[in-house]
């Protein structure tokens, strides 16, 4: 009886599942640096956004001090 599957065929889908793991496996890690890559980003933009904010906060407290006062009188007022 012959077999099912001939031997050459059974090689050519024993070496394509070895190279869709491989091709899957490259897939996964460039996604995985792709990923750490952008939340690095964001980080960096993060830090940058946070270092505006303080200068902008500095700049109007600078400008406005009449109006930081009223707004610290205010907040003890809440308290």
């Amino acid at each position: 009886m012959p077999p099912a599957v001939p031997h050459y065929d059974l090689g050519i889908l024993i070496t394509l599942n070895i190279s869709l793991t491989l091709i899957g496996f490259l897939v996964g890690c460039v996604a995985v640096w792709a990923i750490l890559k952008q939340g690095n980003e964001t980080a960096r933009i993060a830090e940058r956004v946070a270092g505006i904010a303080e200068r902008l906060d500095a700049r109007l407290r600078r400008q406005y001090a009449d109006i930081d006062r009223e707004l610290q009188d205010i907040k003890e007022r809440l308290e």
